[in-house]
C-alpha cells in the first residue's frame, strides 16, 4: 500500500492520525517517543520490527471499536488524497483486486473495501483481548506481512497455485508475492513505475 498505491512510502502519519483520533495527545506523544526506535529498527534490523514498534505504541490498550471508528471516519480522506496516479489508474482497471500491505487490515480495510473498490484485504491482524487491542500482531513477527510472509498469506486467500495478472510494488520485500504474479512492476517515484515483462 505505501508507496505503491499510495505516493507516500510512510505510514507514521497515518499511525499517528490513529494514535489522536482515538489516543488522545498522550497517546500521539507516546508514537512520536517511540518513532525514533522504530526508524532504527526499520531500516537497521527489519520492517517487522519498526511495523511492530509503531503498531504497539499505537494501539496497545486503545478499544478496538475506536480504532474501527477512525479508520471508517478519519483515514479515507486522507488515504485517497495521498494516491499515487499510475498505480491507481492500474488498480481500478483490474477485475478482481487484493491488496497486500504490512499496515493492521483494521486501519486500512474500511478505506480499500469501501472507497477504493478491493475486493479482498490482507494485512497485519492486531491481537485484542475483551475488546481492547494487546498492542501485539496475530502470529508473532511472522504475522506482520512482509518478504515471504506476503506470498504466503496471498497462497492462502487465493489458492497455492494462484497466479495473479499484474503485481505493483515497490520495496525489495515484495518481491515474493510478485513473483507469483503473470506482470509485476516496482512503482519507482511519484509519477512512474516500470512493468516487467509487458508485451
Amino acid at each position: 500500500m505505501d508507496g505503491t498505491l499510495l505516493i507516500g512510502r510512510s505510514s507514521f502519519p497515518y499511525f499517528a492520525l490513529v494514535a489522536f483520533e482515538a489516543g488522545g495527545v498522550l497517546r500521539l506523544l507516546l508514537l512520536l517517543l517511540a518513532s525514533p526506535l522504530a526508524a532504527i529498527l526499520y531500516h537497521l534490523v527489519s520492517e517487522r520490527a519498526g511495523i511492530q514498534v509503531l503498531i504497539f505504541s499505537t494501539f496497545a490498550g486503545m478499544r478496538v471499536a475506536d480504532i474501527e471508528s477512525v479508520a471508517r471516519a478519519v483515514l479515507p480522506k486522507f488515504y485517497t488524497a495521498d494516491l499515487h496516479p499510475e498505480s491507481w489508474r492500474v488498480f481500478s482497471a483490474c477485475g478482481r483486486r487484493v491488496v497486500l500491505t504490512a499496515n493492521p487490515r483494521v486501519m486500512v480495510e474500511p478505506t480499500l473495501r469501501g472507497f477504493l473498490g478491493a475486493d479482498l484485504v490482507l494485512g497485519t491482524e492486531i491481537a485484542a483481548f475483551r475488546g481492547r487491542a494487546t498492542g501485539f500482531v496475530k502470529g508473532g513477527a511472522a504475522g506482520v506481512l512482509v518478504g515471504e510472509s506476503k506470498a504466503h498469506a496471498l497462497r492462502g486467500a487465493l489458492g497455492e497455485d494462484c497466479q495473479p495478472e499484474i503485481g505493483l510494488g515497490d520495496r525489495r520485500t515484495d518481491e515474493p508475492f510478485m513473483a507469483l504474479c503473470k506482470v509485476c512492476g516496482f512503482v519507482r517515484c511519484l509519477f512512474f513505475f516500470y512493468l516487467h515483462g509487458l508485451q
